[in-house]
């Protein structure tokens, strides 16, 4: 069995759950490669095997982080932690703008699928391999309601739905989403804002072990499909 270590790719990697996930994974000893939008806000985090640009809002990122990843000899990945995403401009479906919720969907669902699609190969190299979502419990009917978030759950809703089908249609393959909660991030603190709260509820000093230690434990026959929160 072979000692090298594991490669991890996650996306918004430099603030709020994708910062922690990184530099959580880097301390653990993974080869961790952050995607970022903006390369000049590239996490200060020493032990990163490579910093990639994936704009969730230019369709063809991925594939040029592919390729940017090929050229420094990384052609394969055990895990991608989709975990870029947004939450703004929260108003009553009724008010909602249209460009709003295209918005939305643009970065939390469409960016996500063309980041499978991108990165399919590489993980077909490993046996094992994970796609990983970072959702929401306000994605699913009968489970949590929050105000003003109709064009956040909706596309988050969307996502959801198609890691569940990459689960039924590749074998081989763990996909799965995690909600990890209403924690202490600038977009839930956002918000608590919004919701007339001084701050989130939960803590992601608490959160991001349990996501860590969830990833790591996964596998596709008592994870693969569901949302885990």
């Amino acid at each position: 069995m072979s000692d090298e270590p594991k490669t991890i790719l996650i996306t918004g990697a430099n603030r709020g759950i994708g910062y922690e996930l990184t530099k959580t994974f880097v301390n653990k000893g993974y080869k961790v490669i952050a995607a970022v939008r903006d390369l000049t806000k590239a996490p200060s985090i020493d032990g990163l095997t490579a910093v990639v640009k994936i704009d969730a809002k230019e369709d063809d990122y991925p594939l040029k982080a592919v390729e940017e990843l090929r050229k420094k000899n990384i052609d394969s990945l055990d895990i991608v932690v989709a975990n870029a995403g947004i939450g703004k401009d929260p108003k009553p479906v009724r008010e909602m703008s249209i460009s709003t919720y295209d918005e939305h969907h643009q970065v939390n669902a469409r960016a996500p699928l063309l980041l499978f699609q991108a990165f399919y190969p590489l993980l077909m190299r490993k046996e094992g391999s994970k796609f990983v979502e970072i959702s929401t419990g306000i994605s699913q009917n009968g489970i949590e309601h929050m105000p003003n978030t109709g064009a956040y759950g909706a596309s988050k809703a969307a996502i959801n739905f198609i890691t569940r089908q990459i689960h039924f249609e590749e074998p081989k393959l763990t996909a799965y989403m995690i909600s990890p909660g209403w924690v202490d991030t600038d977009m839930g603190k956002a918000g608590a804002t919004a919701a007339g709260l001084a701050e989130p509820p939960e803590k992601l000093s608490v959160t991001i072990p349990l996501m860590v230690d969830l990833i790591e434990k996964s596998d596709r026959e008592t994870r693969g499909g569901y949302m885990w929160n």
